[in-house]
């Protein structure tokens, strides 16, 4: 053996890495069932059948049935990509919860029935299960989808899913045993594809049902966040004002998967707070949550797909939120270029924002927009002037220190009296310590 230094192995690939390059195995599972010769279980969808009579949705209107299929038929029908509205998946094989799932299920197991919504084209109502060009979206059990897939791969690809970089050594290793039990390749595939799927049917609801079911169900193991709940809730009006505003929104619905990062980029807005911005303003409540908007949301009868707001406050929020994202958060990013813990303030979201956001609102619903106007060109003025810190926000993150109980209430009030003072002029600048004392007398 010739002298020298050992080659160097390849180095594992990163966790987005690995789940991009199993997403795209799972995306293609079908056609390659096809290719690898199990088309003879890959039959030809026809009409679901329900095995027992509907029961209907008293509030939706839905038919409800349940059904049970063949995994390999349930893979057809379905897919993890495209599902509207749905939660980006994460690390399955890594996670100890879904490595029992997939691991119970592989010697047998049957796993808790997925909800399937079945929708005709543009998302519209169908009648019945035997009309034409149906199209399924996986309402809940998008998780367990995605392990009844890879488990498939596991078992017709075994290590081979290492080499490809789609799972890691230890994850085979804990597999190994029982996909090995289940014989060879093709026998343990063929085993899995027949096994049967229980899921409920979901049909005659539009998108607005669609939604509706999606953040009521929380049965998965994993449960749904606020974030979330209110990004599908929220949708079309945080569409609008996206479009309109111009404004580069981050969904975690979308952008988590589709870019790979596990956080919203700091300059970004994320689309809950917008959510809980709109609200600030036309409320003019700092106060306003993700919680308390959801819990209002899930009380209404008025459904997701309206934007819940009227045209003329869309109008005015779109205004707010075009300015703070175009002309004060780039100057925010200039002026407190070389101090990220002071910069991102605004994009940040949460406390800052919705303070901000309602202090905006106060002046529009007791004034009118032209005075919320010219509040604004004078926060842009203020951001213009040659000072290091035009916002003092060296003296309000020494102030916040202070604050230990009921922070975030107290932070919200402390930006909002602060911008509120300023923008009615009771101040030239942001007199934050002002402001914090009439907090504490109160």
């Amino acid at each position: 053996m010739p002298r020298g230094r050992r080659p160097k192995a390849a180095l594992a690939p990163k966790k987005v890495e690995r789940q991009e390059a199993l997403k795209n195995r799972i995306v293609g599972l079908s056609e390659e069932l096809t290719h690898a010769g199990f088309a003879d279980l890959l039959t030809p969808l026809v009409p679901i059948k329900p095995v027992a009579p509907e029961v209907i949705d008293q509030k939706t209107e839905a038919r409800i049935g349940h059904v049970e299929e063949t995994l390999a038929v349930y893979l057809q029908r379905t897919s993890i990509k495209d599902n509207l509205s749905q939660r980006p998946p994460f690390d399955h094989i890594a996670d100890p919860i879904y490595r029992r799932l997939m691991r119970d299920f592989i010697v047998g197991a049957q796993m808790p029935e997925v909800k399937i919504a079945a929708l005709g084209d543009s998302s519209g109502r169908i009648k019945s299960l035997d009309e034409p060009g149906i199209l399924y979206s996986i309402i809940d059990g998008l998780q367990r989808s995605w392990c009844f897939s890879t488990t498939v791969l596991l078992a017709l690809h075994r290590d081979k899913l290492v080499t490809d970089r789609c799972i890691t050594v230890e994850a085979w290793d804990y597999f190994r045993q029982f996909i090995e039990k289940l014989g060879d390749p093709q026998t343990a595939t063929r085993t899995l594809l027949g096994r049967t799927i229980r899921y409920e049917i979901y049909y005659n609801i539009d998108l607005e049902g669609l939604l509706h079911y999606m953040v009521t169900f929380n049965t998965a193991q994993r449960s749904m966040s606020l974030k979330v709940q209110l990004e599908i809730m929220r949708r079309p009006l945080i569409d609008e004002i996206e479009a309109a505003a111009g404004i580069k929104i981050f969904r975690d619905t979308q952008d988590i998967e589709g870019t790979g990062r596990t956080q919203k980029p700091r300059d970004q807005f994320a689309a809950s707070d917008i959510a809980v911005a709109a609200e600030a303003f036309i409320t003019n409540n700092a106060q306003a949550s993700q919680k308390e908007i959801a819990e209002d949301l899930l009380e209404k009868d008025s459904g997701y797909t309206a934007t819940g707001v009227d045209v003329g406050d869309i109008t005015d929020v779109v205004y707010m939120l075009k300015r703070v994202a175009q002309d004060v958060h780039p100057l925010m990013l200039l002026v407190y270029d070389d101090e990220p813990g002071k910069k991102f303030y605004f994009s940040g979201g949460g406390t800052f924002l919705t303070g901000f956001a309602a202090a905006c609102g106060y002046v529009r619903n007791r004034n009118n927009m032209k005075m919320l106007e010219g509040a604004l060109e004078k926060l842009i003025l203020l951001l213009k002037q040659p000072s290091e810190d035009p916002f003092g926000l060296e003296e309000y993150q020494e102030l916040i220190k202070n604050i230990t109980s009921s922070r975030g209430k107290m932070m919200r009030r402390l930006v909002y009296d602060t911008f509120l003072r300023f923008f009615l002029g009771t101040t030239t600048r942001l007199e934050w310590t002002d402001a914090y004392r009439s907090l504490s007398l109160t």
